[in-house]
């Protein structure tokens, strides 16, 4: 879009919504990027909330505008802009209720947002914006279905560099890359962050001796280092080559419905989608294929059919894509350059009423963040799970001392797998005895700080790291296992992620109550005591034979980091 305007004189200028309030702007785009990569199925639901319930729209912009407002206002006033677009949901929210409330930096300055799926999420839509630009006419109908009969609301096509729709020798690009001359050329793309199940993908299509896949991994450093060793393809790192890539490859395999599958429909190579990622990436290739430019595969041992079908056929994939472009897709942004805005009333409330409904705001905003995340956290991302199916269940133990001046329990709890859960507050009381239980070779875990607190959204690693440093600082070793003894929410678990944490979340039950505990398969029990040494042992081990007696096998609470299996 920057390109086309700057080639009719347009003056350009560009900025990064996230950039507005660069700390909270790098946290989001970490822990959107987690959950899309580490709990598809929270996405999923996140994605399905949105749909369902209007108010967490409303929640949503509230957070906006008190988090980025002074940002992106810094940058109105800065710049005076004639118009601004948005091209992403986030900016176009705050934008829109900027304008809703009447705000004095922004004024009467024209809005528009460019929405640049197929589909259209709740978020990419405001009242207050004045034109809506769409990639497609499924798009346009899923805009009016969410916003009101007098929105401005316009099909445009895609806005693609004009590279892609150079015509370059197959044969030429091919060499320039080092790709086979003589194979059909699949090219996987997956955005600049390489999401998705892209790796077996890859793999499918690399066993067929008629076909070489490429995969554009983006930034992800890992797909491409893993996909290395695979022969018959090639992965490949972050490149700006992408149109000379679609110039060499034969058909594209996409799996969100983003810019990379416009560049392929502009390039003129047919589009399949295939395990397309969780949330928008299912509602994009739904649109798509009710618009007739891609096709949804829906097995891996149906993707290299589909491959050869398209191919043995392309026009009317190719067809349908090339209706999707205009000729001048910014003739609608230049119309509203030039259209007067309606007068609009501005909000003039004293500064005591602002003041007081800042306030409320920030409270509701604190109350419903908390509420969001720990109904995520519920579930949430980076906690491991065992597997249901199997015998084993984990055991873990948390004592007033550290356990370890008993040599029979140490001896106990290593001969049986149970782990020992520790605190800061217990480190710093027996740090001998934790030492001791260590050098055993008994199985530490992070317990936290060993004090109650709920304010995590606040102090996301208070807990987290505050036990962990004490921890680490008495066996001289890190402990990456943390079993919370209190509450914990996304936030907790984003940080956790962000610093290769384990999170195991278990059933805390006193050891007065072992005798009347119901056990389920992959069960997590933390055994919570206060009596002495020796009557933990008489305890655990009465306990342990009633596990024995009915097949249960008690496994090291380490190998839940590898998926609940055992080693």
């Amino acid at each position: 879009m920057r390109n086309h305007l700057l080639d009719l004189g347009v003056e350009c200028e560009m900025k990064d919504f996230l950039d507005a309030a660069p700390r909270m702007g790098k946290f989001l785009e970490r822990a959107f990027k987690l959950e899309v990569e580490r709990a598809p199925w929270a996405y999923k639901t996140e994605y399905w909330l949105w749909h369902r319930f209007p108010l967490m729209t409303h929640i949503v912009r509230r957070l906006f505008r008190l988090l980025f407002q002074r940002g992106v206002a810094g940058w109105i006033a800065e710049f005076k802009p004639d118009m601004i677009i948005s091209v992403h949901p986030f900016p176009a929210q705050l934008l829109g209720q900027m304008r809703k409330r009447g705000n004095r930096t922004l004024g009467l300055t024209p809005l528009a947002t460019f929405l640049t799926d197929f589909s259209v999420h709740p978020l990419w839509v405001h009242p207050s914006i004045d034109l809506h630009l769409c990639v497609s006419k499924t798009a346009e109908e899923h805009a009016r279905s969410q916003c009101s009969p007098k929105a401005s609301i316009r099909t445009v096509g895609p806005f693609v560099d004009e590279k892609f729709f150079r015509p370059v020798n197959q044969v030429i690009a091919r060499e320039q890359l080092s790709l086979p001359i003589d194979r059909t050329i699949v090219l996987i793309v997956s955005g600049s962050w390489g999401v998705g199940d892209v790796d077996s993908t890859f793999r499918a299509l690399a066993k067929e001796q008629d076909l070489f896949p490429v995969l554009l991994c983006g930034q992800n450093r890992q797909l491409k280092q893993r996909l290395a060793s695979v022969k018959g393809g090639v992965a490949v790192g972050w490149t700006t080559d992408v149109d000379l890539y679609m110039a060499a490859s034969d058909i594209v395999v996409q799996n969100a419905g983003g810019l990379s599958a416009l560049e392929a429909m502009a390039s003129g190579r047919p589009v399949l989608t295939y395990k397309p990622i969780a949330g928008h990436g299912v509602e994009n290739s739904r649109a798509m294929v009710a618009a007739g430019v891609t096709r949804l595969v829906e097995e891996e041992s149906e993707l290299a059919t589909a491959v050869r079908t398209a191919l043995a056929d392309p026009e009317s994939l190719m067809a349908a894509a090339a209706q999707q472009f205009q000729p001048h897709p910014e003739q609608a942004i230049l119309e509203l350059l030039h259209r007067a805005r309606p007068k609009r009333r501005f909000v003039s409330d004293s500064p005591a009423a602002r003041g007081t409904k800042v306030l409320l705001r920030l409270g509701s905003a604190f109350i419903a963040a908390n509420l969001v995340s720990g109904i995520i956290g519920y579930r949430g991302l980076n906690l491991a799970r065992a597997a249901s199916d199997s015998h084993y269940i984990y055991l873990t133990l948390l004592a007033p001392g550290a356990a370890g001046s008993s040599n029979r329990l140490d001896r106990l709890l290593l001969q049986n797998n149970v782990a020992l859960v520790t605190t800061g507050s217990i480190a710093r009381s027996d740090p001998q005895g934790l030492l001791h239980a260590y050098r055993n070779g008994v199985e530490i875990i992070n317990g936290g700080t060993g004090h109650s607190s709920d304010f995590n959204f606040i102090l996301p690693n208070n807990d987290l790291s505050g036990g962990r440093s004490t921890i680490d600082s008495v066996l001289g070793t890190k402990v990456n296992i943390y079993l919370p003894q209190n509450t914990i929410n996304a936030v907790d678990l984003a940080w956790a992620g962000i610093h290769h944490q384990t999170v195991v979340p278990a059933r805390i039950v006193s050891i007065a109550h072992l005798p009347s505990l119901s056990v389920h398969p992959g069960a997590i029990i933390e055994i919570r005591s206060s009596l002495p040494a020796a009557a933990d042992v008489t305890a655990i081990e009465a306990e342990l034979n009633r596990l024995a007696v009915r097949g249960f096998t008690v496994a090291p609470l380490s190998t839940l980091s590898n998926g609940g299996v055992p080693a």
